[in-house]
């Protein structure tokens, strides 16, 4: 099974992140700037850990203030 990227998205000043599944960081690259050539902004391979921190947690999204 391939990794799972997320691709991180600037939509009118926000940023939103979109799941993909590809083969590598450079696929995942390519993916997002095919599909969101204006808002790609980065790209973060995930774990497999579940979004949990380092001691168990789960994470959880921060306020913008």
């Amino acid at each position: 099974m391939s990794p799972l990227y997320d691709l991180i998205l600037q939509h009118r000043g926000e940023l939103q992140t979109e799941t993909v599944q590809v083969v590598d960081a450079a696929q995942a690259w390519r993916l997002g700037r095919d599909r969101y050539p204006h808002c790609i902004r980065g790209v973060v391979r995930r774990d497999g850990s579940q979004d949990r921190s380092c001691d168990g947690s789960a994470a959880e999204p921060s306020k913008r203030r």
